[in-house]
């Protein structure tokens, strides 16, 4: 009936004059018909939206979103900035005319769907918006656009074009909550506008950029296919490893995760110490249960960028012929790494395999931008696995657990909670905002087994190490990590140990038997620091590193001995798992916790609040590392905080059956991370000098390239660190733009000597001074 109607519009359309959706030179030939955008975004968005069941809702957003564009304000803004250019055409045309209230109006007209219809034709350029405010729903439905004067020219087009009715409700499975009525009602919207958005941006490009659109494609992958890849590198990685106890046993958890593919979706959770081989055991069993159930990608969402690099580069490697399935989206993603389509797809996630962030996947469950929401549409259906699933933070733990579940109950999402440390997030009395986690699900088919079986390392008691006797003890060791909170600890920790160690300051980093590890640091100073810290260890030499928090993110070292200052347990056996890694040591790694002289500073609330839980549970376990230690850890820190679990209030922004809907709210509301850092390019190495020297010489603001190869060579500072450092170290490269100067958007550090190749960041050398670096990060 849709495409009977859209063909009647096609013929109505040469009989009358044209309306057109977007201009491409002088020529109107080379105009694109409004109707033939409408056509492509409607059929794109019923593409995208019946993977959960919404295609009507889907087409129909994509056929009325643009209908202000009838109006004949619009058109003679067309007619006036018929020379765009096609990447600017699509942003400046919401700058111009108002095209998006009109549909959000009509829509509306329609019922209660229709309304959640007018939330999305309303935001698909501006974003998802409130549902009162200046710039709420509300506001716009009541705006005059002149409706009945654009709507009786859109029906002299096609009268049947306005005629369509609105489906029946979606098939949406109630939470077991009256309070989330509103919630679910909200994710739905929220996933029908990343429909809408995705098939506008892609109908656009089309029309304003073919070439582009055509980069886009790519010759499919099946996941079968990566799966018969996969197993063939598995059978070759199990047939070629030493016959050791703890290879034995990641074979054996291999086998565990095929054997439980065929499980019908839903929850499951992976229980694997570190170590255990669960990176690439976890993708086999997501390629398996995904071919099994006719499911979409796989999604990997990972805490820490440096785990995303690492384990990204595995799953390439094992993939063979087919390492291109997988893309890599975070923010310190290589720009040498990234090819044309690696860029395209990162934007909606159009790829088999998706190697992401926890921040960009949890932030995107809230966003409300259009580009942030583009990628949302592609989760429904897929095999979502979590790695270090630990990271959920109390604060917005409801709102989390909220959209994860919902992504299970409603989208054919199969998620998998993945970590040595198994978070206390099921639900039971008490904890009703718990996910639905059955022990028929866990994987592992004997978790405490296997946990006894790659028990690696032994834990000391707690105790307090005054800093001097710290430094002491571990210049006695020969090789050695020691991990502290804060930058300032890690500096002159790390300083003095390499005075005791005897290490000359003036001695090449490349020879150096101490390290230092912390984001003082630029990423690619530490990674060629951990490259370095590798080869000691393989080489046997002396090797003793102070870092922050940062080795545990997944970097893969093998220490004899490890200092963990107290933190959480999941912290504390993170910090393990870079002990005696591979059980080559004929007895036990040590692993020392200790409670440091200096308290964790005040702003590290949450760190100080794990640390008491851990100390708590030291009291009541002498086996921290145990898995029912580790489950009462996170029953201290998870089910006694109910106030904390909404901090923020995200769930506020969704109230009655859906009749209040504050998107954008809740978007600034749900952030993972508070960063109030601003990146500054160090000179590290002779690609961050060059870089500098080729900021400095810019005669036009930065661009997405320009930003992508700072990213890798920047360090975060402090507003305060920042301010005394303006003007004469660290500025703002200024350039002439229209007769105007303005910043070219990316700042540099000019002295170089405030930079240091072993421990980054110099503050007494940069004119910072410690007293202005902020403690509360690693």
């Amino acid at each position: 009936m849709l495409e009977a109607s859209i063909g009647d519009v096609v013929r109505q359309l040469c009989m009358i004059e044209a309306v057109y959706a977007h201009t491409y030179g002088s020529d109107k030939r080379d105009w694109e018909p409004l109707e033939k955008h409408l056509r492509d975004v409607a059929e794109r968005a019923c593409e995208f939206a019946a993977a959960f069941g919404a295609s009507e809702l889907g087409r129909l957003a994509g056929l009325w979103h643009d209908l202000g564009k009838c109006s004949d304000e619009f058109q003679a803004y067309l007619r006036r900035s018929n020379g765009l250019e096609s990447e600017n055409a699509h942003v400046e045309e919401r700058s111009r005319v108002d095209h998006s209230t009109l549909g959000a109006q009509f829509a509306e007209s329609k019922g209660a769907l229709g309304r959640l219809l007018a939330y999305c034709i309303a935001g698909h350029h501006a974003g998802l918006p409130d549902t009162v405010g200046d710039t709420g729903l509300e506001s716009r439905l009541k705006k005059d656009v002149d409706a009945e004067a654009v709507l009786a020219k859109a029906r002299s087009y096609n009268k049947s074009w306005l005629e369509h009715t609105l489906p029946g409700p979606p098939a949406i499975t109630p939470a077991g909550r009256a309070s989330h009525r509103a919630f679910q009602v909200a994710f739905f919207t929220r996933m029908l506008f990343s429909c809408l958005v995705d098939a506008d941006f892609l109908a656009t490009e089309a029309f304003m950029d073919p070439s582009r659109q055509q980069e886009r494609k790519r010759e499919s992958i099946r996941i079968a296919d990566l799966r018969i890849v996969l197993d063939r590198s598995l059978e070759a990685m199990v047939a070629d490893a030493r016959p050791t106890p703890v290879n034995q046993h990641r074979a054996d958890v291999l086998r565990a995760c095929q054997d439980k593919a065929a499980l019908t979706p839903g929850f499951f959770t992976l229980s694997v110490p570190t170590g255990g081989g669960k990176t690439l055991s976890s993708l086999d069993f997501a390629l398996r249960h995904a071919e099994i159930h006719g499911l979409r990608r796989v999604v990997i969402a990972i805490p820490f960028t440096s785990i995303i690099e690492q384990n990204a580069a595995v799953y390439r490697k094992a993939l063979g012929s087919h390492a291109d399935a997988v893309l890599e989206h975070h923010s310190n993603f290589e720009p040498r790494k990234e090819d044309r389509w690696s860029r395209l797809a990162s934007e909606n996630w159009d790829a088999p395999i998706v190697v992401t962030t926890t921040v960009q996947l949890y932030e995107s469950l809230f966003a409300s931008s259009t580009s942030r929401s583009r990628k949302l549409h592609r989760l429904a259906r897929n095999v979502i696995i979590l790695d270090e699933a630990q990271s959920i933070p109390v604060q917005l733990l409801r709102p989390t657990l909220a959209a994860l579940h919902e992504l299970v109950r409603n989208y054919g999402c199969s998620i998998v909670l993945c970590t040595a440390t198994q978070p206390a997030v099921g639900a039971r009395d008490g904890f009703s905002i718990g996910l639905p986690l059955d022990k028929e699900r866990e994987i592992v088919p004997d978790v405490g087994r296997v946990f006894a079986a790659l028990k690696r390392v032994s834990v000391e008691p707690t105790r307090d190490i005054p800093d001097e006797q710290l430094a002491e003890e571990l210049a006695d060791q020969r090789q050695v990590l020691c991990i502290v909170h804060t930058r300032r600890q890690c500096r002159e920790l790390f300083l003095r140990v390499s005075e005791l160690a005897g290490d000359d300051s003036n001695r090449p980093l490349c020879d150096r038997s101490c390290l230092h590890l912390s984001t003082d640091m630029c990423p690619e100073h530490r990674s060629f620091v951990t490259r370095l810290i590798r080869r000691r260890l393989r080489l046997q030499l002396p090797c003793r590193v102070v870092s922050t928090s940062l080795i545990e993110a997944g970097v893969d070292v093998d220490f004899p001995v490890v200092y963990r200052a107290l933190a959480g347990l999941d912290s504390i056996a993170q910090a393990a798992g870079r002990c005696n890694r591979e059980g080559r040591m004929d007895k036990p790694g040590r692993v020392v916790v200790f409670r440091p002289e200096r308290p964790i500073p005040a702003p590290m609330h949450e760190l100080k609040l794990a640390a008491h839980d851990a100390s708590a549970i030291m009291k009541r376990h002498t086996d921290l590392l145990h898995p029912d230690a580790i489950a009462a850890y996170f029953a201290e820190h998870y089910w006694k905080r109910s106030s904390e679990w909404d901090t923020p209030c995200v769930m506020d922004c969704f109230k009655g059956g859906g009749e209040v809907l504050n998107f954008r709210t809740a978007a600034e509301r749900y952030r993972l991370i508070d960063n109030g850092q601003t990146p500054v390019v160090v000179p590290w190495s002779r690609r961050g000098r060059a870089l500098i020297e080729a900021i400095m010489k810019r005669d036009r603001p930065a661009d997405r390239a320009l930003y992508r190869a700072a990213q890798r060579l920047s360090v975060g500072l402090w507003p305060q660190a920042l301010a005394r450092l303006a003007g004469h170290t660290v500025i703002e490269p200024k350039c002439i733009v229209r007769g105007e100067w303005v910043g070219v958007g990316i700042n540099v550090l000019l002295n170089r000597q405030a930079y240091a190749p072993v421990i980054g960041l110099n503050p007494e050398a940069s004119g910072i001074g410690p007293e202005w670096l902020i403690e509360g990060s690693s």
